[in-house]
């Protein structure tokens, strides 16, 4: 046993758990290259864990790292090897944290901003805007969850705080906001999709209380599965086969596995009913230029054409972007976190996959920032309605101010 202590196991831990590891090592029969058979005792003198690395695939060795793990984290160092662990650099870190917080202020005030510019403006109330409403709510509630979350992981080198639940309920937070999203562009595609290819029957299909009825199901849909990837999601410790444990609140990391086939999935439906409403968007308008005969020659000429028809070109350009947007700031997002998942210690051990957490998670929030900036360059009501909503604050503020002055 004073062997095994000097190899890598301390002699002050928990006795009975440390003799059942011996015993298991000891009794644990490996093959090795050559054919001949040694123990598993025998392979951990020679090369401590990485020796057993190779066979971690056996139960019985699963079963040691298991231990090994949890007698390393309450009794011993952190670590079960002789790597060590690279961290991002400081100025990096500061870096980030300054382009985290301006894209959080500005994706803040711009969500705000779009949320009331649509309650407060009656020329606003339309379907499609109330859609839009609803992704600026969980576009808001994204940065404000998200952000904070990603600079703790920054700052303290992915030890999350000892909170319990803590890795639980960001994730399920996290991902409730971002499905929230996925399932609003949905619905609004779908909408859109409706009223181009049916629009007779359009308004008696859709209306105020339906659309209100379905952004409500949208929340309660996208609550289910973000609560499921929220349970998945632990803080763990990984063994020295790569397997995590969760063995407490005291070390360790949030990690998790579903969140990223599903959120790619649901991401990448998404854009064949965008192409298919932009495409019957144009079948429609030549259909009936062909049955008029009156806008044929106009039919390409986007001044010519009649306010209606300019109005949905517009609602369809501005849901292509925005969905072309939120896909291609989600997609580095989840490569990065599957290739995670797959060399996680190669990870651990490279400052380049390290800055690519931070990078591609801030995308997530780029996206949701640069939404209403879309909406103000692409709608002359939403600039209309922003600047007479900043007009009324600034101007109510200098009448209080002057009262307050008189007084």
């Amino acid at each position: 046993m004073d062997n095994a202590d000097s190899h890598g196991l301390a002699p002050n831990m928990n006795s009975s758990l440390f003799a059942a590891i011996i015993t298991s090592l000891k009794d644990m029969q490996l093959d090795t290259a050559n054919g001949t058979t040694i123990t598993g005792l025998h392979v951990f003198m020679q090369d401590r864990f990485d020796g057993l690395k190779p066979y971690c695939h056996r139960r019985e060795v699963a079963e040691v790292a298991n231990l090994t793990a949890f007698l390393f984290h309450y009794y011993g160092p952190d670590d079960q090897g002789s790597e060590e662990h690279v961290h991002i650099s400081i100025i990096a870190k500061i870096i980030f944290t300054i382009i985290f917080v301006l894209v959080a202020c500005v994706g803040i005030v711009g969500n705000l901003l779009t949320a009331l510019v649509i309650y407060k403006t009656s020329l606003l109330h339309s379907h499609t805007n109330y859609f839009l409403a609803n992704l600026a709510l969980s576009d808001l509630c994204l940065i404000v969850v998200g952000v904070p979350f990603d600079l703790i992981h920054l700052w303290m080198n992915s030890q999350p705080p000892p909170i319990p639940g803590y890795c639980s309920f960001m994730s399920t937070a996290i991902s409730l906001f971002t499905f929230a999203s996925i399932l609003t562009i949905v619905s609004l595609t779908v909408e859109r999709y409706v009223a181009i290819v049916y629009p007779f029957s359009h308004r008696s299909i859709v209306d105020r209380k339906r659309v209100m009825i379905l952004i409500y199901s949208i929340w309660l849909i996208a609550f289910f599965p973000s609560l499921y990837i929220g349970m998945q999601f632990k803080r763990v410790v990984p063994d020295f086969c790569g397997y995590n444990r969760e063995l407490g609140i005291a070390r360790g990391s949030c990690d998790y596995v579903t969140i990223t086939l599903s959120e790619i999935s649901v991401s990448t439906t998404v854009h064949t009913p965008v192409g298919t409403t932009n495409s019957d968007s144009s079948q429609f308008q030549y259909h009936v230029s062909s049955a008029t005969g009156t806008y044929t020659v106009h039919m390409k000429s986007s001044n010519s054409a009649p306010p209606s028809q300019q109005a949905q070109k517009m609602v369809i350009r501005m849901l292509v972007i925005v969905t072309s947007v939120f896909f291609i700031c989600y997609l580095p997002y989840h490569i990065e976190r599957m290739i995670v998942q797959h060399t996680k210690r190669q990870c651990d051990n490279s400052t380049l996959c390290l800055l690519l957490y931070p990078i591609t998670g801030l995308l997530q929030y780029v996206s949701a920032m640069l939404n209403p900036i879309f909406y103000n360059l692409l709608s002359t009501r939403f600039r209309m309605a922003f600047n007479n909503l900043i007009k009324d604050f600034i101007s109510k503020s200098d009448k209080e101010y002057s009262t307050l002055a008189r007084l």
